[in-house]
């Protein structure tokens, strides 16, 4: 599973721009025809922020960091109390995936709709519907 992490990692590093359903490449197709871009300069963080190779080292540091925070979890305070590390992995990994399935939901609404407004609502939507999902799953298996 690691070598799959890893060279999903690689081939999404090294992929290029990906085009928009208007046919402009790493643009937000709303705005693409009537917002004037001006060459400016980028602060360094900015600069970081858009490197793919800053996005994929910070993927692979994750996914390490969850994997050694649920190899200490199973190992029943073998190495660390498991009272300790459990909820600080249970509530890291948590982020991440609500993270995902928000920002995937709004870049996705965004881009498809060229909208902010309508991304954020989106977002939100898909995050309620699988809260109310969860709590349906724990009130049946309950």
């Amino acid at each position: 599973m690691g070598l799959i992490v890893l060279g999903a990692a690689a081939i999404i590093t090294r992929m290029g721009q990906r085009a928009t359903p208007s046919g402009h490449a790493g643009t937000r197709s709303g705005y693409a025809e009537w917002s004037p871009r001006t060459a400016t300069e980028d602060s360094r963080i900015v600069a970081l922020a858009k490197t793919p190779a800053i996005w994929a080292l910070g993927f692979v540091g994750t996914a390490i960091a969850l994997l050694a925070g649920a190899v200490l979890v199973v190992s029943e305070g073998e190495y660390v109390d498991s009272a300790l590390v459990e909820p600080i992995v249970f509530a890291v990994g948590g982020a991440a995936l609500i993270g995902y399935v928000f920002f995937g939901a709004y870049f996705a609404a965004r881009d498809r709709f060229g909208n902010t407004a309508m991304g954020v609502a989106f977002a939100t939507l898909t995050l309620g519907v699988l809260g109310l999902l969860a709590v349906a799953v724990l009130l049946l298996m309950g």
